[in-house]
């Protein structure tokens, strides 16, 4: 194991009806103008807009909206909650909705501080957050974990790119954690969200550091929960401890305790970023699509590190003894849950042009990966590989 300081500042206000405690959350921050970021209708259907308002009228802070958010959230967003807080003298934004929601909030916090055209040079660490206005959660889908840790994952149509920043400026104060918000979420999101926390695991999981056991039986334990508690749901229908287990596996896949101590890898990630980018792929599906190649490639090119972590994964989640074998049982998981495991499951193409393009943009800041060192040349042959 590795030298580590573990801080997660973020109140996490879990269970039902906990939106019950936002004036007191509210006024702990002394809020007195806020910014409402959400999607489009889920947040009203759900009752979630009218006991914001309710609460805003009561504590008497001016509320403003920045909505239509959508999946794979748009720069555009981002800088129209900017102009909207630098306008009313915003001091505190609250999220509604799911990650997407959420990574947008985040970075309209930082961009507050930023110039317009300056916002992207953030994502190309071109310049660095120093600070965010506070913000706070709301959660109704159980995917990014981005509830409680530094994250925000933005994509700039105008130069088709997808990238991602941490930074601790950016975690919410709090996070109001209610799993009955997500009875709501179609099969489809459902299955995109458990595969988004499995994928989350996998990346702190497959690590070249040695000796982190408690991590890793974490990691294994959760695991075991998101597959179990996803089949439950599929299978037997809508339960409020259910989707509960599967609420509390996203938020803990994701702040951070499970990476402590070692390295993770992260490259899957940066790999699907370009694709995703070009084809507006939902994110959980282009992970499950393109994993099992690069865990393929992980095993050919460092298999002193990561047979051990395949076959332990494989005997303590699948009942399966070998490395290619754990990789097979993952992929009929994901095809049991309808979900793809190839690009041609996704129904897009990606020739050698595309190739090139697509390695350009994954490493354009330097060599990603952990495991293995994955360069432009070798992100090439990943795509390729597809």
């Amino acid at each position: 194991m590795e030298n580590f300081v573990f801080h997660s500042p973020a109140k996490m206000v879990f269970g039902k009806d906990q939106v019950e405690r936002l004036p007191e959350l509210l006024k702990s921050h002394d809020v007195k103008k806020m910014l409402l970021v959400y999607g489009r209708k889920s947040i009203k259907e759900l009752g979630i807009y009218d006991k914001v308002q309710d609460i805003a009228d009561e504590l008497g802070i001016e509320l403003y909206e920045e909505s239509g958010v959508r999946p794979n959230p748009e720069l555009e967003s981002v800088k129209s909650g900017r102009r909207t807080v630098i306008q009313h003298g915003i001091d505190f934004i609250l999220a509604a909705g799911g990650g997407s929601v959420i990574d947008c909030a985040k970075a309209i916090a930082f961009a507050a501080f930023k110039k317009e055209d300056a916002i992207w040079d953030v994502f190309l660490k071109k310049s660095q957050v120093h600070r965010a206005i506070p913000l706070g959660v709301i959660v109704t889908l159980a995917a990014t974990g981005s509830e409680t840790n530094g994250n925000t994952v933005i994509s700039n149509d105008a130069k088709r790119a997808k990238r991602s920043i941490k930074n601790q400026a950016l975690i919410p104060q709090f996070a109001i954690i209610d799993p009955s918000y997500t009875m709501h979420v179609d099969r489809y999101h459902t299955v995109a969200g458990s595969i988004d926390i499995m994928m989350h695991i996998f990346e702190q999981y497959f690590s070249p550091t040695k000796r982190t056991e408690t991590s890793d039986y974490m990691s294994l334990g959760i695991l075991k929960s998101v597959i179990e508690n996803t089949n439950k749901l599929l299978l037997e229908g809508e339960d409020y401890h259910t989707r509960a287990n599967i609420s509390w596996a996203s938020t803990l896949a994701l702040n951070w305790i499970l990476q402590q101590g070692k390295k993770g890898d992260w490259a899957s990630h940066r790999l699907v970023y370009p694709p995703a980018a070009k084809h507006g792929l939902t994110h959980g599906y282009s992970l499950s699509a393109m994993q099992p190649t690069w865990m393929r490639m992980a095993l050919e090119r460092n298999e002193e590190a990561m047979r051990p972590r395949l076959e332990q994964l494989g005997t303590e989640v699948f009942s399966k003894e070998t490395s290619e074998s754990t990789i097979e049982a993952i992929e009929i998981l994901f095809n049991s849950w309808g979900a793809p495991t190839s690009i041609e499951d996704l129904g897009i193409e990606i020739d050698d042009e595309d190739a090139i393009k697509f390695a350009r943009q994954a490493t354009l800041l330097g060599p990603i990966g952990n495991m293995f060192t994955i360069d432009e040349y070798m992100a090439e042959a990943f795509y390729k590989r597809l």
